[in-house]
């Protein structure tokens, strides 16, 4: 049996690699990473593309990489653990999940997952952010500083454990180094925040940015760096343009567009993305959530949508070794190898067949990486997913599909 991660890898650093390092040494199983595609968890465009960060994850020890399809990874901690786990669960061949945190006490963290949550309701309709109130209860319950239950890794802890079946074990691996959000450069163990702030600056520090990541990492990055980094910036006029042609009724129905959001929306101004998000931003609506609306409303995400999806699974392979293609034998899902087998480019406009609820997934990861390719001062074309028909073997050096 296998060893699951929930990753997002943006970008692989030094302290991915001290995870994975320590499951080898207490488990010796193959590795299978679930990873976001184009964007993350908090709604912003992946520094490298998905095909790019699944070959360095491979390079690096993990022996098969699927994508987390958009409809899971840019959703809530909760979702998203939710998502991933279903995912990994599906597989057949995963029973352990392996996950860091700054609390190290497993046992805190079961208790935390444990909690009765009935009272978030009630410390939300007096103003308190969903986040803000799980977080006061589980911190009488587990007698925890409410500081460490904020950090992002935490939350994610107590979600993963909330959805982790009986026939899957927790294997919690203390994160260490930088605090997630921690935009200041710290030797090897520097947070990714901290590393994609450096990339951004002017005269990017490569000599610090290499001592926290490995060497086909750095040589993505500069690459990157030269031919122009992925800049949310860009959103704010495909955006404006959305809502200027877009009815209220029909903002209603994206998904997350609650408690009068949309009105909010419509009647905002800015003179630029960041600034957008600010405006919007609230006590009950962290930037994060407002980041991941924004994206459902350009790829016309709507709450019934989600509904009808959110049971469905998807396994795309984006890259393995061939540890992980002997893996692959013993997965009984379906699994997606050449994505032209299951969706085509005509599909993203014609409607022209029902689509399984697989193939909604798939086309919406489409349209995301789409989107994705237009955040770039000289934009790239479309259509990628179709263009990357095959997986990365890393022991081959090249695309091949599994047997």
């Amino acid at each position: 049996m296998a060893v699951g991660i929930i990753a997002e890898y943006n970008p692989f650093h030094a302290g991915h690699a001290h995870q994975i390092s320590a499951i080898k040494k207490f488990c010796g199983s193959e590795i299978v990473a679930v990873m976001s595609g184009s964007f993350t968890q908090r709604g912003s465009p992946a520094i490298l593309d998905k095909w790019t960060r699944a070959r360095i994850a491979i390079s690096n020890g993990v022996d098969l990489v699927l994508e987390l399809p958009f409809i899971v990874a840019v959703r809530s901690a909760q979702d998203f653990a939710r998502g991933g786990i279903r995912l990994l669960e599906s597989l057949g061949v995963v029973d352990t999940l392996a996950f860091g945190a700054e609390v190290t006490d497993l046992d805190k963290l079961k208790l935390a997952a444990a909690a009765d949550l009935s009272d978030v309701p009630k410390l939300m309709a007096q103003g308190t952010s969903y986040a803000a109130a799980v977080t006061k209860i589980l911190a009488q319950v587990t007698q925890l500083d409410e500081k460490i239950l904020r950090q992002p890794n935490t939350i994610l802890a107590v979600e993963y454990l909330r959805a982790l079946p009986e026939k899957i074990s927790p294997l919690l691996i203390e994160r260490i180094g930088a605090a997630y959000d921690d935009l200041t450069l710290h030797g090897k163990f520097s947070s990714a925040s901290a590393i994609r702030t450096a990339i951004r600056e002017n005269s990017p520090p490569w000599e610090k940015i290499s001592a926290c990541v490995d060497d086909e990492t750095l040589s993505a990055l500069r690459g990157e760096r030269i031919a122009g980094l992925v800049d949310e910036k860009f959103l704010l006029r495909p955006l404006m343009s959305k809502l200027i042609t877009t009815r209220v009724d029909t903002l209603k129905k994206i998904f997350g567009m609650t408690e009068g959001l949309e009105h909010r929306l419509l009647n905002a101004s800015a003179k630029n993305f960041s600034a957008l998000i600010e405006t919007l931003t609230a006590r009950r609506y962290t930037a994060a959530r407002i980041r991941r609306l924004l994206l459902y409303v350009l790829l016309d995400v709507t709450a019934a949508q989600v509904a009808e999806l959110d049971a469905t699974t998807c396994a795309r392979i984006l890259a393995f070794n061939e540890r992980g293609r002997s893996l692959l034998k013993k997965i009984s899902a379906p699994l997606v190898t050449k994505l032209t087998k299951h969706l085509n480019r005509r599909d993203i406009h014609e409607r022209r067949r029902p689509l399984e609820p697989y193939q909604k997934i798939l086309l919406l990861d489409v349209q995301a990486t789409n989107l994705r390719g237009l955040l770039f001062d000289d934009p790239h074309s479309p259509w990628e997913d179709f263009y990357q028909c095959g997986m990365w073997n890393y022991e081959l050096g090249m695309v091949t599909t599994p047997n």
